[in-house]
């Protein structure tokens, strides 16, 4: 099915067309019945869970799903779920963000709607029910959602159409947030609402800088902004609309938890969080962890690495393509595949007045061929890594998927604290046959105390 990003259609939309109007009233009626599902909205009508939506998509072998309309044949079918995003702050644009339940919820979608604003009468944690009887399930820039059937499009809900779709109840309910790690993203866990704790946004962006949510001259759409994880050094990129209330603030420089719905970037290539309002995110801790070493190539150089090469005439080189952007790249692939070994070998980095450190970083494979093997030494001066250098082998988790250019794989945290108390190199060393070349990307390169 064709993907499409159906938040920068709509900001597309508004940048066309000058919306005029009054806000509507917050005076859609609560139906006085409504105290469960068995209730409401009739003994006849079928009730699917969200896990059961979700499921239609699947089984339909994750091709669109269209529920049949109501007949005397055909019973009204209804799911329910808690409203976890809010258009109030401009983040979200004719989307309705529904989870289904405010605690631990197992199941989470996105309902178009040709309806602004939202947050007058489907505000943050009220319990609606969703009338599925002519509405698609299906997938658009790798998320699903519901909608109405357009060809091969998820369109949004008809205004007119929305108050037979969507019936709020009486309940408005606390959302607490499902704290997660990065390492745990997956696509069970799209469109629902997380925590991420210990966080920092990247020092470049904050420290020596003050660079805004989504104001900046080079920000289209929507700015994207890389958050960091002081516990594992992963990260996962922040996007907020070029049209929210709240994209000519600064990004908070201390560090702390934040809360968002989880979703995908235009291109599907990798997790991004969406907030609805800046005091999503509660950074109360001032004492930042930034890294003692750092990389994610976005200087357009490989200046704070040494490319040796053993073996072949192909070397380790700076590449525009990352996560998200940028990275160091190797491939012994050239007319075919090539014999080569290539080490690149980090600058002396100070552990000098460190107890312990741990490296993280990233990778992508693709193609058939030897895994790169990752070393730090104490003792490297600047020579051959063959004869120079004691060099000790670290066993990061790398990327094994060859067939995808965005499967970006964490290491995970790699202990340093033996090389504490003096200087310590990083080496990625690559090697290629003639019958195997894969090519490798490494992005985010972090050494960190504990």
């Amino acid at each position: 099915m064709k993907k499409i990003n159906l938040n920068k259609i709509a900001v597309l939309l508004v940048s066309l067309v000058v919306l005029t109007g009054c806000v509507e009233d917050d005076n859609f009626d609560v139906p006085s019945t409504i105290e469960g599902i068995s209730e409401y909205p009739n003994t006849d009508a079928e009730f699917n869970t969200l896990s059961g939506v979700l499921g239609a998509f699947g089984s339909n072998g994750n091709e669109a799903y269209t529920y049949e309309a109501a007949s005397e044949t055909v019973s009204e079918k209804y799911t329910v779920g808690y409203v976890v995003s809010s258009d109030e702050g401009g983040n979200f644009y004719k989307q309705l963000v529904i989870q289904d339940a405010p605690e631990n919820p197992t199941a989470a979608i996105v309902v178009q709607v040709d309806k602004n604003p939202l947050f007058t009468q489907y505000e943050f944690g009220r319990k609606v029910y969703v009338k599925l009887n002519g509405l698609t399930v299906g997938e658009s820039n790798g998320v699903l959602q519901l909608g109405r059937l357009n060809g091969d499009q998820i369109d949004e809900i008809a205004s007119t159409l929305v108050p037979n779709h969507i019936i709020r109840t009486s309940e408005v309910a606390t959302i607490v947030p499902k704290e997660v790690s990065i390492s745990q993203f997956s696509d069970a866990l799209e469109s629902q609402y997380i925590r991420l704790n210990n966080m920092q946004f990247n020092s470049n962006l904050v420290v020596g800088n003050t660079t805004t949510f989504a104001s900046e001259t080079n920000d289209s759409f929507d700015g994207e902004r890389l958050l960091e994880s002081c516990a594992t050094g992963s990260s996962v990129i922040l996007s907020t609309s070029t049209f929210s209330d709240f994209k000519g603030l600064p990004l908070p420089a201390n560090r702390g938890s934040i809360d968002g719905v989880l979703t995908r970037d235009y291109f599907d290539d990798f997790y991004t969080i969406y907030i609805n309002t800046p005091e999503a995110i509660n950074f109360d801790n001032d004492l930042r962890c930034d890294p003692l070493f750092e990389d994610d190539f976005s200087a357009g150089n490989l200046d704070k690495w040494t490319p040796y090469n053993v073996t072949g005439t192909q070397e380790w080189y700076y590449n525009t393509f990352g996560n998200p952007d940028d990275s160091a790249t190797m491939s012994g692939f050239s007319g075919g595949a090539q014999t080569n070994e290539d080490w690149l070998i980090s600058l002396p980095i100070d552990l000098s007045n460190t107890p312990s450190a741990f490296l993280t970083f990233q990778t992508v494979k693709r193609y058939n061929g030897n895994d790169i093997e990752v070393f730090y030494a104490t003792d490297y001066n600047g020579g051959d890594p063959t004869t120079d250098g004691t060099w000790v082998a670290l066993s990061p988790t790398l990327d094994t998927n060859t067939g995808s250019w965005s499967s970006w794989t964490d290491s995970g945290s790699l202990d340093l604290s033996a090389a504490a108390g003096g200087n310590v190199f990083i080496a990625f060393k690559y090697t290629s046959t003639s019958s195997a070349a894969a090519t490798w990307e490494i992005d985010n390169v972090k050494v960190s105390a504990e």
